[in-house]
């Protein structure tokens, strides 16, 4: 596994023994593989994983795709700052609604 062989290389890193990695595939993306993935790596079936799709970040893409001319043209920092941002106000949006509404909308 590539992961582990990663984590050993790096001095940096490292995963304690009494630590069992499962693979899985998100939500998100486990139904654009074959039938079988569903029921073997679907997060829905990892014991204790509770529901999660595994795949915020790709939720902010819509919203994120709208700042994207704008940091075209941006130093690193800035570019992060301005991400950072627009995250931090799209949970923020999400913190403010969760009581109201079990569908959230963001709207840029």
């Amino acid at each position: 596994m590539n992961l582990i062989s990663r984590i050993r290389r790096n001095e940096h890193l490292s995963l304690p023994d009494q630590v069992t990695l499962i693979h899985a595939i998100g939500l998100f993306h486990v139904h654009g593989h074959k039938d079988e993935c569903l029921y073997r790596f679907a997060t829905s079936y990892v014991p204790g994983a509770g529901v999660v799709d595994g795949e915020v970040l790709e939720t902010l893409w819509v919203v994120l795709n709208s700042v994207s001319a704008t940091t075209r043209t941006a130093s690193i920092a800035h570019r992060t700052e301005l991400l950072d941002d627009h995250m931090g106000d799209s949970n923020f949006k999400k913190m403010v609604n969760i009581g109201t509404s079990g569908n959230i909308l963001l709207k840029g």
